[in-house]
Protein backbone atom coordinates (compact mmCIF):
# COMPACT_ATOMS: atom_id res chain seq x y z
CA UNK A 1 0.00 0.00 0.00
CA UNK A 2 1.60 3.25 -1.03
CA UNK A 3 1.75 5.58 1.68
CA UNK A 4 -0.20 8.65 2.35
CA UNK A 5 1.70 12.12 1.44
CA UNK A 6 2.85 14.01 4.24
CA UNK A 7 0.56 17.18 3.44
CA UNK A 8 -1.97 14.60 2.89
CA UNK A 9 -1.57 13.30 6.41
CA UNK A 10 -1.38 16.76 8.28
CA UNK A 11 -4.59 17.60 6.39
CA UNK A 12 -6.36 14.31 7.44
CA UNK A 13 -5.01 14.46 10.99
CA UNK A 14 -6.14 18.42 10.92
CA UNK A 15 -9.75 17.35 9.70
CA UNK A 16 -9.70 14.32 12.47
CA UNK A 17 -8.89 16.47 15.39
CA UNK A 18 -11.04 19.46 14.04
CA UNK A 19 -14.50 17.15 13.53
CA UNK A 20 -13.43 15.50 17.09
CA UNK A 21 -13.63 19.47 18.73
CA UNK A 22 -16.51 20.05 16.41
CA UNK A 23 -18.73 17.07 17.57
CA UNK A 24 -17.81 17.87 21.18
CA UNK A 25 -18.94 21.94 20.82
CA UNK A 26 -21.90 20.65 18.99
CA UNK A 27 -23.47 18.37 21.40
CA UNK A 28 -22.21 20.76 23.95
CA UNK A 29 -24.66 23.77 22.36
CA UNK A 30 -27.34 20.67 22.14
CA UNK A 31 -27.13 19.64 25.44
CA UNK A 32 -27.41 23.44 26.70
CA UNK A 33 -30.44 24.15 24.56
CA UNK A 34 -32.11 21.40 25.11
CA UNK A 35 -31.30 21.92 29.29
CA UNK A 36 -32.15 25.64 28.27
CA UNK A 37 -35.60 25.07 26.79
CA UNK A 38 -36.30 22.25 29.40
CA UNK A 39 -35.95 25.28 32.64
CA UNK A 40 -37.90 27.69 30.92
CA UNK A 41 -40.61 24.97 29.80
CA UNK A 42 -40.66 23.54 33.02
CA UNK A 43 -40.99 27.29 34.92
CA UNK A 44 -43.70 28.25 32.75
CA UNK A 45 -45.69 25.36 33.36
CA UNK A 46 -45.21 25.47 36.89
CA UNK A 47 -46.36 29.57 36.84
CA UNK A 48 -49.38 28.33 34.41
CA UNK A 49 -50.55 25.67 36.96
CA UNK A 50 -50.01 28.04 40.09
CA UNK A 51 -52.01 30.90 38.60
CA UNK A 52 -54.61 28.30 37.65
CA UNK A 53 -55.57 27.32 40.67
CA UNK A 54 -56.50 30.89 42.12
CA UNK A 55 -59.57 30.62 39.23
CA UNK A 56 -60.47 27.32 40.35
CA UNK A 57 -63.33 26.79 42.81
CA UNK A 58 -65.17 23.28 43.93
CA UNK A 59 -68.58 23.36 44.77
CA UNK A 60 -70.52 20.06 45.45
CA UNK A 61 -67.75 18.01 44.16
CA UNK A 62 -67.86 20.09 41.28
CA UNK A 63 -64.55 22.30 39.61
CA UNK A 64 -65.82 25.64 38.40
CA UNK A 65 -63.67 28.33 37.04
CA UNK A 66 -64.42 31.78 37.79
CA UNK A 67 -62.74 34.48 35.68
CA UNK A 68 -63.79 37.72 34.09
CA UNK A 69 -64.74 36.91 30.48
CA UNK A 70 -64.63 40.86 29.38
CA UNK A 71 -61.20 41.37 30.81
CA UNK A 72 -59.60 39.80 27.41
CA UNK A 73 -56.09 39.29 29.16
CA UNK A 74 -57.67 37.17 31.68
CA UNK A 75 -59.64 35.50 29.49
CA UNK A 76 -56.73 34.31 26.90
CA UNK A 77 -54.98 33.48 30.12
CA UNK A 78 -57.60 30.64 30.76
CA UNK A 79 -57.93 29.80 27.63
CA UNK A 80 -54.74 28.66 27.04
CA UNK A 81 -54.11 27.22 30.50
CA UNK A 82 -57.17 25.12 30.12
CA UNK A 83 -56.17 23.45 26.59
CA UNK A 84 -54.95 20.54 28.10
CA UNK A 85 -56.09 20.08 31.72
CA UNK A 86 -58.30 17.76 33.85
CA UNK A 87 -59.49 17.78 37.51
CA UNK A 88 -59.48 14.39 39.11
CA UNK A 89 -61.34 13.48 42.61
CA UNK A 90 -57.91 12.89 44.78
CA UNK A 91 -60.17 10.48 46.83
CA UNK A 92 -62.14 8.23 44.50
CA UNK A 93 -60.52 8.74 41.35
CA UNK A 94 -63.23 10.40 39.45
CA UNK A 95 -62.84 12.28 36.51
CA UNK A 96 -64.57 16.21 37.50
CA UNK A 97 -63.15 17.97 34.49
CA UNK A 98 -61.47 17.36 31.17
CA UNK A 99 -60.53 19.90 28.57
CA UNK A 100 -61.16 18.59 24.67
CA UNK A 101 -57.42 19.01 24.01
CA UNK A 102 -56.26 16.66 26.80
CA UNK A 103 -59.70 14.12 25.71
CA UNK A 104 -57.78 14.44 22.41
CA UNK A 105 -54.20 12.86 23.21
CA UNK A 106 -56.11 10.18 25.56
CA UNK A 107 -54.23 10.65 29.36
CA UNK A 108 -57.44 9.61 31.26
CA UNK A 109 -56.12 7.88 34.79
CA UNK A 110 -57.78 4.64 36.51
CA UNK A 111 -58.39 6.01 40.64
CA UNK A 112 -55.37 3.80 41.12
CA UNK A 113 -53.21 5.83 38.91
CA UNK A 114 -54.72 8.57 40.61
CA UNK A 115 -53.86 7.81 43.93
CA UNK A 116 -50.18 7.75 42.67
CA UNK A 117 -50.28 10.49 41.53
CA UNK A 118 -51.71 12.35 44.78
CA UNK A 119 -48.71 10.33 46.52
CA UNK A 120 -46.10 11.85 44.41
CA UNK A 121 -47.48 14.75 42.52
CA UNK A 122 -44.50 15.90 40.00
CA UNK A 123 -44.28 16.65 36.56
CA UNK A 124 -44.01 14.10 33.61
CA UNK A 125 -43.68 13.85 29.73
CA UNK A 126 -45.76 11.94 28.24
CA UNK A 127 -45.69 10.62 24.32
CA UNK A 128 -49.01 10.98 22.39
CA UNK A 129 -50.23 10.43 18.95
CA UNK A 130 -49.37 13.96 18.47
CA UNK A 131 -46.25 14.39 20.17
CA UNK A 132 -44.57 14.50 23.53
CA UNK A 133 -46.91 16.31 26.31
CA UNK A 134 -45.64 17.67 29.74
CA UNK A 135 -47.81 17.43 32.12
CA UNK A 136 -47.69 19.20 35.52
CA UNK A 137 -49.54 17.34 38.58
CA UNK A 138 -50.69 18.77 41.95
CA UNK A 139 -53.37 18.57 44.64
CA UNK A 140 -55.24 21.00 46.27
CA UNK A 141 -57.41 20.11 49.54
CA UNK A 142 -60.05 23.52 49.87
CA UNK A 143 -62.06 21.79 52.65
CA UNK A 144 -61.83 19.02 55.25
CA UNK A 145 -61.57 15.74 53.26
CA UNK A 146 -61.51 17.29 50.05
CA UNK A 147 -58.56 16.46 47.77
CA UNK A 148 -58.24 17.31 44.11
CA UNK A 149 -55.60 16.26 41.29
CA UNK A 150 -54.86 19.42 38.97
CA UNK A 151 -53.28 18.65 35.95
CA UNK A 152 -51.67 21.09 33.23
CA UNK A 153 -50.46 20.06 29.98
CA UNK A 154 -47.90 22.14 27.91
CA UNK A 155 -47.33 20.43 24.69
CA UNK A 156 -43.43 19.53 23.61
CA UNK A 157 -43.88 19.71 19.67
CA UNK A 158 -42.25 23.54 18.87
CA UNK A 159 -39.54 22.65 21.13
CA UNK A 160 -38.59 18.56 19.26
CA UNK A 161 -39.14 20.39 15.97
CA UNK A 162 -37.34 23.55 16.78
CA UNK A 163 -34.55 20.81 18.39
CA UNK A 164 -34.61 18.63 15.10
CA UNK A 165 -34.19 22.07 12.94
CA UNK A 166 -31.22 22.94 14.83
CA UNK A 167 -29.60 19.73 15.31
CA UNK A 168 -30.07 19.45 11.32
CA UNK A 169 -28.96 23.06 10.90
CA UNK A 170 -25.54 22.56 12.50
CA UNK A 171 -24.56 18.95 11.65
CA UNK A 172 -24.78 20.38 8.23
CA UNK A 173 -22.54 23.36 9.02
CA UNK A 174 -20.19 21.06 10.83
CA UNK A 175 -20.43 19.14 7.73
CA UNK A 176 -19.76 21.66 5.62
CA UNK A 177 -17.56 23.70 8.07
CA UNK A 178 -15.16 20.08 7.70
CA UNK A 179 -14.92 19.82 3.96
CA UNK A 180 -14.18 23.05 3.35
CA UNK A 181 -11.28 22.43 6.60
CA UNK A 182 -10.13 19.19 5.10
CA UNK A 183 -9.36 20.90 1.09
CA UNK A 184 -7.95 24.62 3.03
CA UNK A 185 -6.00 22.42 5.62
CA UNK A 186 -4.02 20.30 2.83
CA UNK A 187 -3.58 23.56 0.59
CA UNK A 188 -2.26 24.81 3.83
CA UNK A 189 -0.17 21.63 4.21
CA UNK A 190 1.02 22.37 1.16
CA UNK A 191 1.91 25.93 1.64
CA UNK A 192 3.91 25.41 4.82
CA UNK A 193 5.41 22.19 3.32
CA UNK A 194 7.19 23.80 0.01
CA UNK A 195 10.26 25.23 1.67
CA UNK A 196 10.66 21.84 2.54
CA UNK A 197 10.19 20.54 -0.78
CA UNK A 198 12.98 23.39 -1.94
CA UNK A 199 15.52 21.55 0.32
CA UNK A 200 14.42 18.16 -0.78
CA UNK A 201 15.26 19.45 -4.38
CA UNK A 202 18.72 21.31 -3.32
CA UNK A 203 19.87 18.37 -1.06
CA UNK A 204 19.35 15.69 -4.08
CA UNK A 205 21.19 17.98 -6.34
CA UNK A 206 24.27 17.96 -3.66
CA UNK A 207 26.59 15.31 -4.65
CA UNK A 208 30.23 13.70 -3.85
CA UNK A 209 31.65 16.74 -5.97
CA UNK A 210 29.53 19.65 -4.95
CA UNK A 211 29.86 19.37 -0.81
CA UNK A 212 30.92 22.68 -0.55
CA UNK A 213 27.15 23.76 -1.52
CA UNK A 214 24.99 24.59 1.40
CA UNK A 215 21.37 24.71 1.42
CA UNK A 216 19.42 28.53 1.82
CA UNK A 217 18.86 30.31 4.82
CA UNK A 218 15.64 31.51 5.04
CA UNK A 219 16.30 33.69 7.74
CA UNK A 220 13.42 33.42 10.00
CA UNK A 221 14.78 31.02 12.31
CA UNK A 222 11.74 28.68 12.37
CA UNK A 223 12.30 24.83 12.39
CA UNK A 224 13.10 24.44 8.63
CA UNK A 225 15.77 27.42 9.31
CA UNK A 226 17.07 25.09 11.92
CA UNK A 227 16.27 21.43 9.66
CA UNK A 228 18.76 23.32 7.10
CA UNK A 229 21.34 24.12 9.25
CA UNK A 230 21.38 21.48 10.92
CA UNK A 231 21.95 19.96 7.68
CA UNK A 232 24.81 22.19 6.15
CA UNK A 233 26.79 21.54 9.36
CA UNK A 234 26.44 17.86 8.74
CA UNK A 235 27.36 18.65 5.07
CA UNK A 236 30.41 20.58 6.61
CA UNK A 237 31.44 17.54 8.85
CA UNK A 238 30.94 15.37 5.73
CA UNK A 239 32.92 17.49 3.59
CA UNK A 240 36.26 17.38 6.00
CA UNK A 241 35.51 13.71 6.47
CA UNK A 242 35.71 13.27 2.85
CA UNK A 243 38.36 15.75 2.61
CA UNK A 244 40.47 13.68 5.30
CA UNK A 245 39.86 10.41 3.52
CA UNK A 246 41.14 12.06 0.30
CA UNK A 247 44.36 13.48 1.84
CA UNK A 248 44.64 10.28 3.54
CA UNK A 249 44.61 7.87 0.42
CA UNK A 250 46.99 10.48 -1.22
CA UNK A 251 49.65 10.65 1.30
CA UNK A 252 48.98 6.63 2.08
CA UNK A 253 49.83 6.51 -1.85
CA UNK A 254 52.88 8.74 -1.08
CA UNK A 255 54.39 6.77 1.40
CA UNK A 256 54.09 3.52 -0.36
CA UNK A 257 55.33 4.48 -3.27
CA UNK A 258 58.86 5.19 -2.38
CA UNK A 259 59.61 2.12 -0.90
CA UNK A 260 58.26 -0.09 -3.15
CA UNK A 261 59.90 2.04 -5.84
CA UNK A 262 62.98 1.16 -4.17
CA UNK A 263 62.50 -2.25 -3.58
CA UNK A 264 61.45 -2.49 -7.33
CA UNK A 265 64.52 -1.04 -8.52
CA UNK A 266 67.10 -2.58 -6.97
CA UNK A 267 65.00 -6.76 -7.57
CA UNK A 268 65.20 -5.33 -11.58
CA UNK A 269 68.99 -4.12 -11.04
CA UNK A 270 69.88 -7.49 -9.40
CA UNK A 271 68.15 -9.26 -12.54
CA UNK A 272 70.10 -7.16 -15.14
CA UNK A 273 73.10 -7.23 -13.21
CA UNK A 274 74.33 -9.84 -10.14
CA UNK A 275 76.05 -8.32 -7.56
CA UNK A 276 79.20 -10.31 -5.77
CA UNK A 277 77.89 -11.38 -2.56
CA UNK A 278 79.60 -8.77 -0.45
CA UNK A 279 77.38 -6.18 -2.35
CA UNK A 280 74.59 -8.28 -2.42
CA UNK A 281 74.50 -8.44 1.55
CA UNK A 282 74.43 -4.54 1.55
CA UNK A 283 71.62 -4.68 -1.11
CA UNK A 284 69.53 -7.45 1.14
CA UNK A 285 69.79 -4.67 4.12
CA UNK A 286 68.61 -1.80 2.59
CA UNK A 287 65.77 -4.28 1.54
CA UNK A 288 65.43 -5.06 4.72
CA UNK A 289 65.26 -1.30 5.88
CA UNK A 290 62.51 -0.39 3.17
CA UNK A 291 60.64 -3.67 4.58
CA UNK A 292 60.76 -1.87 8.06
CA UNK A 293 59.70 0.97 7.30
CA UNK A 294 56.52 -0.38 5.31
CA UNK A 295 56.13 -2.66 8.25
CA UNK A 296 55.89 0.20 10.67
CA UNK A 297 53.82 2.46 8.19
CA UNK A 298 51.04 -0.48 8.00
CA UNK A 299 51.42 -0.92 11.97
CA UNK A 300 51.01 2.32 12.27
CA UNK A 301 47.44 2.97 10.19
CA UNK A 302 46.42 -0.03 11.25
CA UNK A 303 46.65 1.07 15.50
CA UNK A 304 45.20 4.46 14.27
CA UNK A 305 42.47 2.92 12.39
CA UNK A 306 41.51 0.55 15.08
CA UNK A 307 41.63 3.25 17.69
CA UNK A 308 39.61 5.46 15.60
CA UNK A 309 37.46 2.43 15.34
CA UNK A 310 36.55 2.33 19.09
CA UNK A 311 37.96 -0.90 18.69
CA UNK A 312 41.31 -0.12 21.56
CA UNK A 313 40.05 -0.73 24.82
CA UNK A 314 41.76 1.56 27.38
CA UNK A 315 42.14 0.61 31.37
CA UNK A 316 41.82 3.51 33.52
CA UNK A 317 43.54 3.95 37.11
CA UNK A 318 45.39 6.61 39.03
CA UNK A 319 48.33 7.33 36.84
CA UNK A 320 51.48 9.60 38.45
CA UNK A 321 52.54 11.77 35.50
CA UNK A 322 55.68 13.32 37.70
CA UNK A 323 57.61 9.38 37.55
CA UNK A 324 56.01 8.84 34.28
CA UNK A 325 58.32 11.54 32.64
CA UNK A 326 61.05 11.23 34.38
CA UNK A 327 61.05 7.40 33.12
CA UNK A 328 60.56 8.46 30.06
CA UNK A 329 62.83 10.97 29.57
CA UNK A 330 65.62 8.40 30.95
CA UNK A 331 64.92 6.24 28.48
CA UNK A 332 65.18 8.35 25.58
CA UNK A 333 68.04 10.45 26.56
CA UNK A 334 70.65 7.93 24.70
CA UNK A 335 68.68 8.85 21.76
CA UNK A 336 68.76 12.82 21.95
CA UNK A 337 72.49 12.47 23.26
CA UNK A 338 73.32 10.98 20.05
CA UNK A 339 71.93 13.77 18.31
CA UNK A 340 73.86 16.09 20.63
CA UNK A 341 70.63 17.54 22.27
CA UNK A 342 70.48 18.31 25.77
CA UNK A 343 67.16 17.02 27.75
CA UNK A 344 65.92 18.30 31.32
CA UNK A 345 62.70 16.83 33.40
CA UNK A 346 60.69 19.35 35.60
CA UNK A 347 58.27 17.82 37.73
CA UNK A 348 56.21 20.00 40.22
CA UNK A 349 54.32 18.24 42.99
CA UNK A 350 52.12 15.28 42.83
CA UNK A 351 50.80 14.84 39.77
CA UNK A 352 47.75 12.43 39.49
CA UNK A 353 45.52 11.58 36.83
CA UNK A 354 42.92 9.23 35.55
CA UNK A 355 43.98 7.26 32.48
CA UNK A 356 45.96 4.57 30.77
CA UNK A 357 49.15 4.56 31.83
CA UNK A 358 50.62 2.54 28.94
CA UNK A 359 48.68 4.83 26.11
CA UNK A 360 50.00 8.47 28.25
CA UNK A 361 53.35 6.96 27.76
CA UNK A 362 52.92 6.48 24.30
CA UNK A 363 51.50 9.75 24.00
CA UNK A 364 54.59 11.30 25.56
CA UNK A 365 56.72 9.22 23.85
CA UNK A 366 55.58 10.69 20.29
CA UNK A 367 56.12 14.38 21.58
CA UNK A 368 59.86 13.47 22.69
CA UNK A 369 60.47 11.85 19.38
CA UNK A 370 59.47 14.53 17.47
CA UNK A 371 61.06 17.21 19.58
CA UNK A 372 64.23 15.33 19.03
CA UNK A 373 63.89 14.64 15.02
CA UNK A 374 63.13 18.56 15.00
CA UNK A 375 65.63 20.03 17.24
CA UNK A 376 69.14 20.11 15.31
CA UNK A 377 72.39 19.62 17.33
CA UNK A 378 73.01 22.33 20.08
CA UNK A 379 69.76 22.49 20.93
CA UNK A 380 67.36 21.69 24.27
CA UNK A 381 64.51 19.71 25.51
CA UNK A 382 62.25 20.21 28.58
CA UNK A 383 59.71 18.48 29.85
CA UNK A 384 57.47 20.10 32.65
CA UNK A 385 54.94 18.24 34.47
CA UNK A 386 52.45 20.82 36.83
CA UNK A 387 49.55 21.14 38.05
CA UNK A 388 47.01 23.89 38.16
CA UNK A 389 43.44 24.51 39.09
CA UNK A 390 42.74 20.90 38.83
CA UNK A 391 43.93 20.31 35.50
CA UNK A 392 47.02 18.10 34.86
CA UNK A 393 49.92 19.66 32.59
CA UNK A 394 52.50 18.51 30.65
CA UNK A 395 54.37 20.47 28.29
CA UNK A 396 57.38 19.48 25.94
CA UNK A 397 59.19 22.36 24.76
CA UNK A 398 62.42 22.47 22.40
CA UNK A 399 64.42 24.62 20.17
CA UNK A 400 64.42 23.05 17.09
CA UNK A 401 63.41 24.30 13.82
CA UNK A 402 59.63 25.37 15.23
CA UNK A 403 56.57 25.21 12.53
CA UNK A 404 55.05 28.09 10.49
CA UNK A 405 51.83 30.04 12.03
CA UNK A 406 49.69 28.72 8.56
CA UNK A 407 50.93 25.19 9.09
CA UNK A 408 49.81 25.18 12.80
CA UNK A 409 46.41 24.15 12.35
CA UNK A 410 47.32 21.01 10.52
CA UNK A 411 49.96 19.59 13.03
CA UNK A 412 47.36 16.84 14.27
CA UNK A 413 46.07 15.45 10.80
CA UNK A 414 46.83 12.42 9.47
CA UNK A 415 50.36 12.02 7.62
CA UNK A 416 50.84 15.84 8.29
CA UNK A 417 54.55 16.54 8.24
CA UNK A 418 56.08 20.08 9.03
CA UNK A 419 59.21 21.34 7.62
CA UNK A 420 60.09 18.33 5.43
CA UNK A 421 63.29 20.16 4.18
CA UNK A 422 64.64 20.81 7.38
CA UNK A 423 63.50 17.60 9.23
CA UNK A 424 65.37 14.94 9.07
CA UNK A 425 65.58 12.05 6.83
CA UNK A 426 64.04 9.38 9.54
CA UNK A 427 61.46 11.49 10.52
CA UNK A 428 58.26 9.36 10.58
CA UNK A 429 54.80 9.08 8.34
CA UNK A 430 53.27 12.05 10.11
CA UNK A 431 50.56 9.74 12.22
CA UNK A 432 52.25 10.20 15.56
CA UNK A 433 50.69 13.35 16.79
CA UNK A 434 47.02 12.44 15.05
CA UNK A 435 47.42 9.35 17.57
CA UNK A 436 48.44 11.63 20.53
CA UNK A 437 45.35 13.84 19.80
CA UNK A 438 42.97 10.56 19.81
CA UNK A 439 44.97 9.38 23.14
CA UNK A 440 44.43 12.89 24.60
CA UNK A 441 40.47 12.99 23.37
CA UNK A 442 39.57 9.38 24.76
CA UNK A 443 41.45 10.97 28.39
CA UNK A 444 38.64 13.46 27.91
CA UNK A 445 41.79 16.12 27.51
CA UNK A 446 43.76 18.33 25.41
CA UNK A 447 46.88 18.72 23.43
CA UNK A 448 47.92 21.85 21.85
CA UNK A 449 51.14 23.25 20.04
CA UNK A 450 52.46 26.73 20.17
CA UNK A 451 55.12 27.54 17.64
CA UNK A 452 57.01 29.84 15.64
CA UNK A 453 59.83 29.04 12.59
CA UNK A 454 62.89 29.30 14.05
CA UNK A 455 62.11 29.49 17.52
CA UNK A 456 61.22 25.68 18.70
CA UNK A 457 57.68 24.70 19.27
CA UNK A 458 55.93 23.60 22.90
CA UNK A 459 53.50 21.04 23.03
CA UNK A 460 51.43 21.22 25.91
CA UNK A 461 48.49 17.82 27.68
CA UNK A 462 46.03 18.85 29.70
CA UNK A 463 44.00 16.38 31.67
CA UNK A 464 41.47 16.50 34.72
CA UNK A 465 44.05 16.18 37.51
CA UNK A 466 43.26 14.15 40.41
CA UNK A 467 44.42 16.22 43.01
CA UNK A 468 43.18 19.15 42.65
CA UNK A 469 45.54 21.56 44.43
CA UNK A 470 49.10 21.41 45.58
CA UNK A 471 48.87 21.17 49.40
CA UNK A 472 51.66 23.41 51.45
CA UNK A 473 54.68 21.11 52.48
CA UNK A 474 54.38 19.08 49.14
CA UNK A 475 57.01 16.99 48.40
CA UNK A 476 58.75 18.38 45.09
CA UNK A 477 59.89 15.79 42.74
CA UNK A 478 62.34 17.87 40.30
CA UNK A 479 64.51 16.20 38.34
CA UNK A 480 67.28 17.32 35.83
CA UNK A 481 68.16 15.37 33.04
CA UNK A 482 70.64 17.48 31.47
CA UNK A 483 73.83 16.45 28.50
CA UNK A 484 76.37 18.99 26.42
CA UNK A 485 75.88 18.42 22.59
CA UNK A 486 78.18 15.68 21.46
CA UNK A 487 80.26 18.91 20.02
CA UNK A 488 81.36 19.56 23.33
Amino acid sequence: MKPLQLRTSLALAYTAILSVVLTAVSLGFHSALVRQLDASLAEALEEKAGALHRYLRFEHGTAVLTFDANDPEEAAFVADATRYYQVYDANTGRLLVQSPGMQAVGLHYTPAEVAEFRAQSETRDFQTDTGRLRVSSSIVAPGAGEAYLIQVGEPLTSIDRALVGFDRLLWLRVTLGLLIAAVLGRWLAGRALSPLSRLAADTHAIGIRTLSDRLAIRGTGDELDQVATAFNQTLARLEASVGEMRQFSAALAHELRTPIAILRGEAAFELAHPLPADARQDQLASQIDEYDRLTRLINQILTLARAEGGEIALSFAPVALGPLAVSLTEQIEPVASARGVAMTADVTGDVVVHGDAGWLERLLLILLDNAIKFTPEGGQISVTVSCEKRLARVAVTDTGVGIPRDELPHVFERFYRANPALSRPTQGAGLGLALAKWIADCHHGTIEVKSQSGTGSTFTLTLPALSGRLEAGASSASRSLRMAPASE
